[in-house]
């Protein structure tokens, strides 16, 4: 890679237009220099906080000084090795690894230099090299700039950087000279620059008067200052373990007189920060996201102190930003003593952890709840300090969706399940379970069994939850068959049109209960069965409310006593039939809890009951039927009274089938 001619001018001007306290990485080829600023940096820069930077400005520096001492002997050992050819000498590798320098193709550059004569010397990838130095040259520029001595280092760095070469050319040893030279005698060289800047840099760092105050990095505080960054740390430290080994909430505080300013970097996104002006009692925050959602969030955790918040404003940031895009929101609080500026500044700290990975959790946690409930979740578990985290560790969403494997394989969401408030629940439950488990160490196996338990234990109760439906519809087809009996008996053709109508009415109420359960049967196997067993007993219903039309058709002297008390029989077989119907799904449920022989013997007494009646049924249709054809005196009398036959005799039909079904069901799960 070889780099561009502009390169000769001197580091400060080429950073001139830009703020010396950023810092920029240098990329160089062919065409241009491309220098950017590190994205934390220039939000600090828009929040108007450069000050915090200078602290890691100096150590960057200082790590650029490790780095461009390695290039120096990179250098000086592959001019060694070009006028020793028999000789050995290291590729370095141990060296650029303790620089921290990631290029591993620099490892062949001592070995592949040849001398070409008359004190010139070909070196690989000298285009790199040169680059790299210069990138370092301006890393450790930018802290120095502005101070006493920055001038001198200028114009030493603008002498020195003239006439370098465009790319791996013949380098003469005056060149190399100029670059590694650490004789003073011999001349001014970019390595005595180095060490004169590395000397400036040490004594910046000395008069920062680094302190680490209970994990936070400060300089410049006062004593006051120190009591605050404590109840901050405090706060930070004490919800900490909630992130596991999860990156970020690293601290920097120091007086910008006349206040107090606090940061905190959060986690790794681009835009995401947060700082504090401290003044006098009022604490001011300063906080950017490029989540809104997530900023809205943070705002809620302070529900229970007096915040002034202002509007939140969306700017647009550095291209680099991992959106084009971010939001700042500000909110003032006002103390009312110091001990109580400390209070906010702890429960400021200990909010923090909670927005690490936020939006993550919102979306994964949107595969099983509505957003506002995952909301509601996290905020809850920020609030009772258990966060979100943990449960991500544990493997998160893929836990769920292996349960639901065992026993609801569908990409429903969750709570149409076991219900919106119930779902809510279990994750409370869940985020709970994570956290608590792993921070006592526990088998991490094990709480990922004991959340798949819990949400098959909840499932389980879905399926309670259906039979409860089938249930309540089998009470409307009682209702339904006593109605039906009643009109038979009475004779009275107003009352069976009063009868007919509350059939109607809860036919509808039924109808809403085969929605349900078709809805719900659909999303498990194991429960699909349900929509066969609804369908069987709104059948027997449906063939009710026609019986129910069909009795307000006779006249009180159209049939004879005889046959009216045949048809009340039949009404009076049916009833029964929907009253040990219901007995046997009673008695399914207990069986389906867990076994016992007295249980299973009610249930299969009820079954064996239903279809003992339904051949009862049937048999009182053939009487009635042959009743009413002997003593009907017109075809209208005999074909309503063979049309309400058939309707109750399909209605004990069904009844016995939805019996059937959940028989079979029972004794499928016995065997498996």
């Amino acid at each position: 890679m070889s780099s561009d001619s502009s390169i000769s001018m001197p580091m400060c001007m080429l950073i001139d237009h830009l703020n010396p306290k950023l810092s920029y990485t240098v990329l160089c080829n062919k065409e241009e220099l491309m220098i950017y600023m590190t994205e934390k940096k220039s939000i600090l820069k828009e929040l108007g906080e450069e000050e915090l930077l200078l602290p890691e400005l100096v150590n960057a520096a200082l790590a650029a000084n490790e780095r461009i001492k390695y290039y120096f002997t990179l250098l000086q050992t592959a001019q060694s090795r070009a006028l020793h050819t028999d000789s050995e000498f290291s590729s370095l590798k141990k060296e650029r690894e303790i620089a921290g320098v990631e290029n591993a193709l620099l490892d062949s550059v001592v070995q592949g230099a040849k001398g070409l004569g008359s004190g010139t010397y070909r070196i690989p990838y000298t285009g790199e090299i040169f680059s790299a130095i210069k990138a370092c040259m301006q890393e450790m520029s930018l802290p120095i700039l502005g101070q006493g001595k920055a001038h001198d280092y200028d114009k030493r760095l603008t002498e020195l950087l003239e006439g370098w070469p465009a790319g791996e050319e013949a380098l003469s040893e005056q060149f190399l000279q100029r670059i590694t030279s650490g004789d003073r005698k011999s001349g001014d060289s970019l390595h005595l620059l180095v060490m004169d800047m590395h000397r400036t840099l040490n004594s910046m760092q000395g008069e920062l008067s680094q302190e680490n105050i209970d994990g936070s990095m400060t300089y410049l505080l006062e004593e006051d200052d120190r009591v605050m960054v404590r109840a901050f740390m405090a706060g930070v430290n004490r919800t900490a373990p909630l992130k596991f080994d999860h990156p970020g909430l690293g601290t920097t505080a120091t007086r910008i007189c006349p206040r107090l300013v606090i940061q905190n970097d959060i986690g790794l996104t681009d835009a995401h920060m947060l700082v504090v002006n401290i003044e006098g009692m009022t604490a001011s925050i300063v906080h950017t996201d490029i989540h809104m959602p997530r900023l809205k969030f943070f705002q809620s955790l302070f529900d229970a102190w007096d915040m002034k918040w202002e509007d939140a404003l969306s700017k647009r940031g550095s291209d680099r930003f991992e959106k084009e895009v971010y939001h700042l929101l500000t909110g003032r609080y006002t103390a009312r003593n110091f001990g109580d500026l400390g209070a906010f500044l702890t429960h400021l700290g200990s909010r923090i952890v909670f927005l690490i990975d936020w939006n993550r959790a919102r979306k994964r946690l949107g595969d099983f709840l509505p957003n506002k409930d995952c909301i509601a979740v996290l905020k809850w578990a920020a609030n009772n300090e258990v966060g979100h985290i943990a449960f991500f560790k544990l493997g998160g969403e893929r836990i769920i969706y292996d349960a639901l494997l065992l026993s609801v394989p569908c990409a429903e969401p969750l709570h149409q399940i076991l219900g919106r408030e119930k779902c809510m629940e279990y994750f409370k439950w869940v985020l709970q379970t994570a956290a608590t488990g792993l921070l006592a160490d526990s088998s991490r196996s094990l709480l990922q069994d004991e959340i798949k338990a819990e949400l098959l234990g909840q499932l389980g109760s879905a399926y309670e939850k259906l039979m409860g439906m089938c249930e309540e519809h089998t009470s409307l087809i009682i209702e339904a068959a006593t109605a039906v009996s009643d009109s038979l008996l009475k004779r009275d053709v107003d009352f069976a049109a009063r009868s007919a109508q509350k059939v109607r009415v809860w036919k509808g109420q039924a109808d809403e209960i085969v929605r349900k359960v078709r809805f719900f049967s659909r999303r498990s196997e194991e429960a699909s069965f349900f929509t066969s067993l609804i369908n069987a007993s709104d059948d027997a219903l449906d063939h009710l409310e026609e019986a129910s039309f069909l009795a307000t058709l006779i006249l009180p002297d159209a049939l004879s006593r005889e046959v009216h008390a045949d048809l009340s029989m039949m009404a009076e077989i049916a009833h029964r039939c929907s009253q040990e119907v219901l007995k046997s799904l009673i008695s399914a449920r207990e069986v389906h809890k867990g076994y016992s022989r007295e249980e299973m013997a009610d249930f299969l007494g009820a079954s064996d009951s239903v279809m003992g009646l339904e051949k009862e049924c049937d048999e009182a249709r053939r009487k009635t039927v042959q009743g009413s054809l002997r003593e009907s005196e017109g075809d209208k009398g005999f074909l309503v009274c063979f049309e309400l036959t058939r309707s109750i005799m399909a209605t004990a039909s069904f009844l016995a089938n939805a019996a059937g079904i959940m028989h079979d069901n029972i004794l499928e799960n016995m065997g498996r």
